[in-house]
């Protein structure tokens, strides 16, 4: 006889195939139905996962994998934002190896068939898109001719470098190998996702507390949209949370004395997030917080703090100083894609301070819902207004963060008030930096609103977020942990099933 518990789950499997079935026969193809056929078995093993015999974190590991190889294929090459930057300069810094094409001052060196896909693709996504795709992926023909590509030009500043190792080794395997453009393409997406799935499990598995903060970030709709794609965003995320797990390794370990290796990988970590975006640099800072006294001696948590310190400036310093100065001293005409005009400067914010806060009133006014949705992965793609998920089916996603925030038997650990201050501080500093970034490096002075701002930037601090804000006098007694992976990737079903049936219209 049938229990509550299993008539739930029964009337969940059958909804969600309902739901499949009404977007398949609006659209009719054969690839909504392979994806619908493989969404539809995800999602009758999470219902049945209790039956499924191997560990949390093997469970972890495959979904995560499966959902952002889905992603892959299911956003046609040059449809993420930025991409086409993204993918050129993984090419130039190719070229800039040895063996490599090398570059000149107008320009650097790419095959002609993949300058062809870049020209002759379509940014927006649909059904022609996925004919050529599945063309592409087949072809056995390619252009291995070498030609000049001026459209875009870069510095080593601008372009984060310890980000973009995954999609770098993908990009040159797929040259290596002499790969048909597709192939090419999809390889260097490929080696994005390894990159950020193994910093992802790697991060779930080592944290003792915030496991489903880890969980609900990775497996939000834009981060795996981010970690499918060549943008630097996925290995920015990947280190983060790595960083973040680190960080409750380092509040909350049982294990004994932060050892050797705890301090190795803190700093390898650190060196690697610090110079990709300095925004984020707060983050590493709440490391300065941990007590000494869980360290093996105080003088070894004194040389672990001024080593990171150290470690964090000395990145910065080689990667990023011409990039930050270049930004703050900036005058004159700028550009900003076929536009162009004089950004605002610091001088400008700070000698204009009631200008400036009726600007940042202004925009959070106008944007502020922009700001929260595209942080979960409401409008994927280059914003295109097909593929925006309407507002209720990005409820779930609010409802299983707030479940990270309480209290569970699970996951009963808190930070001391002044720590969670601190925590919460560190967001609000990269959310700051993120404004002040665009407000002098993307907003033109004679606009009364901060440009380019989108929610994909407060994803690498959401988890301190998250963690700084959970308290006791909310608490659930499920596994929150498994409540937040498998509710998230039940939603992403969902989520996908309407994605793909638009897309592919």
């Amino acid at each position: 006889m049938l229990n509550c518990k299993s008539l739930v789950r029964f009337a969940g499997c059958f909804c969600f195939i309902l739901f499949c079935l009404y977007w398949f026969m609006l659209n009719p193809r054969l690839i909504v139905l392979v994806t619908e056929a493989a969404l539809c078995l995800v999602f009758l093993l999470i219902v049945a996962n209790d039956s499924i015999r191997i560990s949390d974190n093997a469970k972890y590991l495959l979904l995560l994998l499966f959902f952002c190889l889905l992603m892959c294929f299911v956003f046609t090459p040059f449809s993420v934002p930025d991409e086409a930057h993204h993918f050129f300069s993984s090419y130039w810094l190719l070229d800039m190896l040895p063996g490599g094409h090398g570059v000149a001052s107008d320009g650097f060196y790419v095959r002609s068939s993949d300058y062809d896909l870049y020209r002759n693709t379509d940014p927006y996504i649909s059904g022609a898109n996925y004919n050529d795709l599945i063309k592409g992926l087949f072809s056995t023909t390619s252009n291995l001719k070498i030609e000049k590509f001026s459209e875009i030009s870069y510095t080593f500043g601008s372009e984060n470098i310890p980000a973009k190792i995954g999609s770098l080794v993908g990009l040159f395997l797929g040259l290596s190998l002499n790969l048909n453009s597709y192939l090419t393409f999809y390889l260097g997406r490929i080696g994005s996702i390894v990159v950020f799935v193994a910093c992802s499990f790697f991060a779930f598995k080592t944290a003792p507390k915030g496991k489903c903060i880890i969980a609900f970030v990775s497996f939000l709709p834009m981060t795996l949209h981010l970690a499918a794609s060549y943008s630097y965003d996925s290995g920015i995320i990947g280190y983060s949370l790595i960083v973040f797990s680190l960080l409750m390794k380092g509040f909350f370990s049982s294990d004994g004395h932060l050892d050797s290796r705890f301090i190795a990988l803190v700093f390898l970590f650190s060196a690697l997030l610090a110079p990709c975006k300095v925004i984020y640099s707060g983050i590493i800072c709440l490391f300065l917080l941990i007590p000494l006294s869980k360290f093996k001696s105080k003088r070894d948590g004194k040389f672990f703090k001024i080593g990171l310190v150290f470690v964090m400036l000395t990145s910065v310093i080689l990667f990023r100083t011409a990039s930050i100065a270049n930004l703050t001293a900036q005058s004159g005409q700028s550009v900003r894609g076929l536009e162009t005009g004089t950004f605002y400067t610091l001088s400008d914010i700070i000698f204009h301070p009631c200008h400036s806060f009726k600007m940042l009133m202004a925009t959070f006014d106008s944007l502020g819902d922009f700001y929260w949705l595209t942080t979960l992965g409401y409008s994927l793609g280059w914003f295109q207004k097909s593929l925006i998920m309407p507002t209720f089916l990005m409820l779930p996603y609010l409802f299983f963060g707030f479940m990270c925030l309480v209290g569970s038997a699970s996951d009963d650990c808190y930070l001391a008030p002044k720590v969670a201050v601190a925590f919460v501080v560190a967001f609000l500093v990269a959310f700051a930096g993120a404004f002040v970034s665009m407000w002098i490096g993307w907003t033109f002075n004679t606009e009364e609103l901060i440009m380019g701002v989108q929610g994909r930037y407060f994803l690498p601090a959401l988890p301190v977020l998250m963690f700084g804000l959970r308290t006791a006098k909310v608490r659930c007694e499920a596994n929150v942990c498994n409540l937040v992976l498998y509710g998230t990737c039940l939603a992403n079903c969902i989520y996908i099933v309407r994605l793909i049936s638009i897309a592919a219209l």
